[in-house]
């Protein structure tokens, strides 16, 4: 039986950067969907249930984070910057996200995607913080 491939949520306003990232996540055998806006992105985190958010981290007035932390579940995330931001960056990762300065080495991408999905499977044989039985990853409300 084949799994199922993992599926990435990509956020990012500048065309060249999803068409480049959409063609590297694909190849790699990622399930990928690409939005240009934080509406958009918002509006498939309440309807989806991506394994995993990459999200650049200038996405009009809002940002990358903003996405992740409004997401009706936790999902993990890579944000991404053409600016380093220091407190944006400690942001980030307080919330459990990788945090990337642009241009993305896409080999140092991969294996970020790589090690975020493997802590997804790592972490989906526990019980959800609510108690119960679900799977923690996708099914489970922000506690």
């Amino acid at each position: 039986m084949t799994s199922k491939p993992s599926r990435i949520l990509l956020v990012d306003d500048d065309p060249a950067t999803r068409i480049g990232l959409v063609e590297l996540l694909t190849d790699a055998g990622y399930e990928t969907r690409a939005l240009a806006t934080f509406e958009e992105g918002l509006r498939a985190l309440r309807t989806e249930t991506p394994d995993l958010l990459i999200a650049d981290v200038r996405l009009g007035a809002f940002n990358g984070l903003q996405l992740l932390v409004s997401s009706p579940r936790t999902v993990p995330a890579i944000i991404i910057t053409g600016f380093a931001d220091p407190v944006l960056e400690s942001d980030a990762r307080q919330h459990g996200a990788e945090y990337v300065l642009k241009p993305v080495t896409p080999s140092l991408l991969l294996e970020m995607v790589r090690r975020k999905l493997s802590e997804i499977e790592r972490s989906s044989s526990r019980p959800c913080a609510d108690g119960s039985a679900r799977r923690c990853r996708a099914e489970c409300p922000r506690a």
